[in-house]
């Protein structure tokens, strides 16, 4: 079944029984990409963690003056019961990369259960963003990139969306990785500890009724400078490899969080 993600004030509505007008994209989406016709159902979703059975109930493709335009109506039907929820709250704090690789990052990681994503700055992020000549870049940018998420939670059946942050600095999100929950630096430094073992040590609490937050900090292309890993220890922050394996920076946070929710039983279960 199709799903869209609506707004909570269009949610209100439909829940209070009434029709409501979809948004253009949304319209669009439904009766011009995917053909369906008044009658037809749909799941819509708020972000939140809830979702919805709904129905298609008009469709008008041009308006009285001529001018083509999309407009749709549509009705809920019942609250849909949400089958997964998460066992672990896992944050990707991304040194933002070159090219569109955030992309690739925002998207699987979605797939992949992330509840927040952090880009930020690193000593050696090659593409600089944060300066005040790029700030308003910075911002398009962070919205582009919610818009992603939120195509990605759409598509790969999530209920709620993940939080994707404004661009910051390294140490903004240290500071609020260490805050609560356990926050770990990927670091390909020959013989430290591995991420397994360092769970094998001190195994996450998931048993627990608020699911254990984990920060997975990963570096730039270039690596992590020597001040920001004395920074990262001085907060407390665990440095740990991945094992043999040395990945490319928009896949390592992906081979991280699949490690954390196997260890969760949310994946191979």
């Amino acid at each position: 079944m199709p799903r869209v993600l609506l707004s909570s004030d269009l949610i209100e509505l439909g829940l209070r029984g009434e029709e409501f007008n979809l948004d253009f994209e949304t319209a669009k989406k439904l009766t011009r990409v995917l053909r369906l016709t008044p009658g037809e159902m749909f799941t819509a979703f708020d972000g939140s963690g809830r979702e919805w059975e709904c129905v298609l109930t008009a469709t008008q493709s041009e308006d009285p003056s001529g001018r083509k335009s999309i407009v749709a109506r549509a009705a809920i039907l019942q609250e849909r019961e949400v089958g997964f929820e998460g066992r672990v709250r896992i944050s990707v704090a991304q040194a933002v990369p070159k090219g569109d690789k955030m992309d690739f990052v925002l998207q699987k990681g979605t797939e992949l259960g992330v509840t927040e994503f952090w880009p930020f700055e690193a000593e050696r992020t090659v593409s600089k963003i944060l300066s005040d000549d790029e700030s308003s870049r910075a911002t398009t940018r962070a919205e582009r990139w919610r818009k992603i998420a939120a195509q990605a939670a759409m598509q790969c059946g999530r209920a709620d969306l993940p939080v994707v942050h404004a661009i910051s600095d390294f140490s903004t999100v240290v500071g609020f990785g260490t805050q609560e929950g356990r926050c770990f630096l990927l670091d390909e430094t020959p013989g430290i500890e591995t991420l397994r073992q360092s769970l094998e040590r001190e195994p996450l609490p998931f048993d627990e009724v608020a699911p254990p937050r984990v920060m997975l900090l990963i570096g730039p292309e270039g690596g992590w400078s020597a001040r920001e890993r004395e920074w990262a220890e001085r907060y407390g922050v665990e440095a740990i490899s991945l094992g043999r394996l040395i990945l490319r920076t928009e896949t390592a946070a992906l081979a991280a969080a699949s490690i954390l929710q196997w260890e969760a039983g949310v994946l191979g279960a």
